[in-house]
């Protein structure tokens, strides 16, 4: 059946509404996108950028120089000494096991040291810094720092450890430091928290016990920025905190040893009138 003339404008008429229909659907959905993405790179810029910031740079406690212990005369009883670690974040690791394994391959580590460093690393914050091994020799610190790009989340750290020259001497009355235990957190009601760092040092017995809070100083901090693979990249700002106070004691280092030398292995106590 041939169409009429006015069959003919009604169709053209309806399609024409439906082309302006879609037109309109088309020109509002991009207007909406345009809104959102205004809305995303304008409006909440500040917020995003503080969400890159924050997967990219990490803030971390420098532990403060301990203070030092010396006798009458000044001699240094316990003091500190350059000490070559290398540390791990679960964060920046991922897979801490196979890291740790790779890490194993650079520098010397026995299966009950890995076991125990991944249970480590999993009980603390992902944030949190575990120390894997201290006092390395300076071949395998290097070792760590050139297969780093093989190694996120492991970092080599110069840190201090506590050295006791006089230590024969005066073990009995300077005590030791060891890492903090599950007992000595228990044991205050506001922990430092510095104190959480795994595997950091205080005062077991002796003067570095009794003298703590006074020897251990406040820690500080740094902002580090690390690529998407958690290699430190750069340090952007440092604090440091304060170190703890030196403390002189009463004891004379020299008649001490004298005293020591003359025992030998009896027990027995000597003491001056002056």
């Amino acid at each position: 059946m041939r169409r009429t003339v006015r069959d003919t404008e009604e169709s053209a008429r309806v399609i024409n509404r439906r082309a302006l229909m879609l037109s309109g659907g088309m020109a509002a959905m991009v207007a909406a996108l345009g809104i959102r993405m205004r809305y995303l790179q304008i409006d909440q810029a500040e917020e995003f950028k503080l969400l890159a910031e924050e997967n990219r740079i990490n803030i971390r406690l420098i532990p403060p120089e301990r203070g030092l212990i010396l006798d009458r005369n000044g001699k240094v009883i316990a003091g500190n000494e350059q000490n070559y670690r290398v540390v791990i974040t679960r964060e920046d690791a991922g897979d801490v096991a196979l890291v740790m394994r790779r890490l194993a391959g650079v520098i010397p580590l026995t299966a009950e040291e890995l076991e125990k460093t991944i249970t480590e690393v999993e009980e603390n914050s992902p944030f949190v810094q575990v120390t894997v091994a201290d006092r390395l020799s300076w071949e395998d610190f290097s070792k760590v720092a050139l297969n780093a790009p093989a190694l996120p989340g492991v970092t080599p750290e110069v840190g201090l450890s506590r050295l006791y020259p006089l230590d024969t001497d005066f073990a009995h009355v300077i005590g030791y430091v060891g890492p903090v235990s599950k007992k000595d957190l228990e044991e205050l009601e506001t922990p430092d928290p510095v104190l959480k760092i795994p595997k950091f040092q205080i005062g077991k017995i002796g003067v570095e016990k009794w003298m703590e809070d006074t020897l251990r100083g406040t820690a500080g901090n740094k902002r580090i920025e690390v690529n998407h693979v958690g290699r430190v990249m750069r340090e952007l700002e440092r604090t440091d905190g304060d170190p703890g106070a030196d403390i002189r004691l009463t004891i004379d280092a020299d008649v001490q040893n004298f005293a020591q030398v003359r025992l030998g292995e009896e027990s027995a106590a000597a003491w001056s009138s002056t």
